[in-house]
């Protein structure tokens, strides 16, 4: 099917990435999706595409293909993308769906290249198809949101990227989800209601303008005066997001005041027992140089792993593994400045000579700090020389031999 410049549907869908006409099997109705939502305001929106007036790629009966199948499709796209052919790439999605089927995945992949060819209505024409064959396709959703915005259809937009945000948490269409919404309120606070005049829009806006309710901050009327598009208080939009669990491995995402902390990795702790951080939880994060340190952080900038996606868990695995060996570096080099500090103190104390504080300080500190104990046992009349015989027998040097030099670097008792 295609759709004409109203966003009324037609019949006939023509395959405009292969050479021959071809009768789709498999179908959506789409004049719900691509109907109109109102007129822009404040200017033209610099993203803003018109409809393509180009037919859509055809659809095909959908089906579930072979791995060998999908491996052979994706090895074909990687080498149209390699030169940033997205028709090509379009084409060769088209005529695999022609052979395997259609599937939520390559709908979905499709609709992205689509997008980025500047044919948004094909796009939400692939990603309700990918919808409608799975209805927890996350980047269907995605995309299609995206697709909306670009038409203009902000509610539309909303309500995919809402969606897709309660499937999978991303910090990035949190953003987006953010413009989406102070937009389509503009949309809505310019529309005149019902029965009602532009003189009576125009009064109305200048009654909200004067309202004590009003964001004095943006100029923006606030969630009540439009209740039928949601308002957007906190940096992060409000979805459903899933519990959390004490070890949970977590990212942290979306903070603007601490925005260093944005990807670094962490660990759940526990939900933040004090009153007045009700809704927060402790985060034991990652920081440079194998430090930790706890955080409370609100729940929406918590991102957890999802264990489908592979390959982001053993990333997080590989740098969670760096930040251990790192970790216990900085432990054992502070265990042996603590060994060295008490070395010093106990050296400071005797009344040695140059010869002996020399080769303590060649031994490791924990031999050193060994024999300084010693030297305040039974049977040690004489504190320099026990120290010379017992450094020389631990440096592996002849007791009796008047060469008290240190050894090299490399014979160091370690």
């Amino acid at each position: 099917m295609a759709a004409d410049a109203e966003g009324d549907v037609t019949i006939q869908e023509i395959d405009s990435d292969v050479e021959f006409v071809c009768q789709p099997t498999f179908s959506v109705d789409m004049t719900e999706e691509l109907r109109s939502e109102g007129k822009e305001v404040d200017g033209d929106d610099p993203e803003r595409l018109e409809k393509e007036m180009e037919p859509w790629p055809s659809l095909f009966p959908p089906a579930n293909p072979s791995p060998e199948f999908r491996k052979d499709t994706e090895k074909a796209v990687a080498q149209a993308m390699e030169s940033t052919d997205f028709a090509r790439a379009i084409t060769v999605y088209t005529e695999a769906m022609r052979g395997g089927g259609s599937n939520p995945a390559m709908l979905s992949t499709r609709a992205a290249l689509l997008l980025k060819c500047k044919r948004p209505c094909a796009a939400v024409r692939d990603c309700t198809a990918a919808i409608s064959i799975n209805a927890s396709m996350v980047k269907a959703y995605r995309i299609r949101g995206m697709s909306h915005r670009r038409l203009g259809h902000w509610k539309k937009a909303h309500r995919d990227l809402t969606e897709a945000q309660n499937l999978k948490y991303d910090s990035e269409m949190a953003e987006m989800l953010k413009i989406v919404a102070n937009r389509g309120k503009k949309v809505l606070a310019s529309e005149p209601t019902k029965n009602s005049s532009p003189g009576d829009a125009r009064a109305s806006r200048r009654k909200r303008r004067s309202s004590p309710e009003r964001k004095a901050d943006t100029g923006m009327p606030i969630f009540s005066d439009f209740p039928d598009f949601p308002d957007f208080a906190s940096s992060a939009p409000k979805v459903s997001l899933p519990e959390l669990t004490k070890g949970q491995a977590v990212v942290i995402v979306g903070l603007e005041k601490a925005g260093h902390l944005n990807g670094r990795r962490g660990v759940v702790e526990r939900e933040d027992p004090r009153p007045a951080s009700k809704g927060r939880w402790e985060v034991e994060v990652r920081m440079d140089g194998g430090l930790l340190e706890i955080k409370s952080l609100k729940r929406e900038n918590i991102q957890t792993l999802n264990k489908v996606d592979r390959e982001a868990c053993k990333a997080w695995a590989k740098a969670e593994k760096a930040h251990k060996d790192a970790r216990e570096r900085k432990e054992q080099h502070e265990e042996m400045q603590k060994y060295k500090s008490v070395v010093e103190a106990k050296i400071g104390k005797l009344s040695l000579q140059d010869r002996a504080r020399d080769l303590l300080r060649t031994l490791g500190p924990e031999q050193a700090l060994s024999v300084l104990d010693r030297v305040e046992g039974p049977g040690v009349t004489n504190i320099n020389e026990f120290v010379v015989t017992q450094a020389k027998l631990l440096l592996g040097q002849d007791s009796d031999s008047e060469d008290d030099a240190p050894p090299p670097p490399s014979k160091k008792a370690r």
